[in-house]
């Protein structure tokens, strides 16, 4: 996840949805995507 982060340049709430994207495109049907997008907003916040 967090290399996802880096690789779109997130550097904060407003980004949340660009990384949400590029997870969902990678890893759609391998991930939980309700504990991802609260690790992600952990990790932006």
């Amino acid at each position: 996840m967090a290399d996802v982060i880096a690789e779109t340049g997130a550097s904060g709430l407003k980004d949340m949805g660009r990384v949400m994207g590029a997870l969902k495109e990678r890893y759609s049907g391998q991930m939980d995507m309700g504990k991802a997008s609260r690790l992600v907003k952990e990790k932006l916040a």
